[in-house]
Formats: C-alpha cells, structure tokens, sequence
C-alpha cells in the first residue's frame, strides 16, 4: 500500500503544489515511538520540494513542550520553517467561524473537532486559497471537504 502511495505522490508532487500538513504529522516525524513515524519520514521526503503551507495553530500544537525539549527535532522543523517553499499562513480571517464551529460541535455533540481542525477546516473550505493535498492522520475530521474540493488526502 505504501509503495502504490509513494508512486502516486511522486508524480502527482512533482508539480508545485501545495500540501496542506496537520500537527499529527509534525508529531509523527520528530517522535521515533509514534505509531505513524515511518510513514511520517517516507512522506517527508517525498514533499521536501513542494510547498509546505503551515497555519499558525499547527505551530503553536508543535512546538509543545515534548517538541522544545527535542533538541534534534526543534532543529530540523526549524530548518522546515526557514525553507523558502515554506508557507505559514495566517489564520486571523477564521478564527472567528472556527471558534463558533468547534463550540457548536462539542456543544450539540454533532462531532467533537478541536479548535485547530476546526481551523484547518475553514482554510480547507476557502475556495481562495489553492490547497492541493492535505497530511493527515486524522482523516475523518477532514473528508468531507476534501472530497468536495478534490484536494488528495496524504497519511494513514
């Protein structure tokens, strides 16, 4: 399964594209004892050369404490910051429908979404901004509207 997605992204992330990346991701890749961790490394280098897009929130769920105390780690996702294909991305225009929608879902238990993919959902949704896969390990959160806007999920 994994060779057959490695085939796919080479040729499908030889374009300049834009690959949305989730937190699980970042998680994954800098903790060797994360279950998604090799998977998380194959991607990794497979999506070096296109352009990264990282909202502000995934940044603030990264670099947690366990992440700052990971010498190794903090430098190399510091070095995934400083790429010029590095896009991070503001996320003041969603905030607000963010915030309203991850209290709504939690409050009516339509489906629990934390404040992050709820905002990760909003820039998904924005038809204004080009994403063209997505890197997840929390595909449920996000199928919907990546079915509807055709962009590719990437994970798991």
């Amino acid at each position: 399964m994994l060779k057959v997605l490695k085939m796919q992204v080479m040729r499908k992330v030889s374009r300049p594209e834009r690959i949305l990346i989730d937190t699980g991701f970042w998680i994954a890749l800098y903790n060797p004892r994360d279950k998604y961790h090799n998977d998380a490394q194959d991607l990794f280098n497979l999506i070096i050369e296109t352009n990264i897009v990282l909202p502000w929130p995934t940044l603030y769920e990264t670099i947690n404490t366990r992440l700052s105390k990971n010498i190794n780690g903090i430098n190399q996702f510091d070095e995934v910051l400083k790429m010029p294909n590095t896009i991070l991305l503001d996320d003041s225009e969603y905030k607000e429908r963010a915030l309203d929608f991850a209290l709504k879902s939690s409050i009516n238990a339509i489906r629990p979404i934390s404040l992050v993919d709820s905002i990760i959902r909003e820039i998904l949704s924005d038809i204004n901004i080009n994403i063209n896969y997505l890197i997840t390990y929390n595909k449920s959160d996000f199928i919907d509207l990546c079915t509807t806007r055709k962009i590719e999920i990437l994970g798991e």
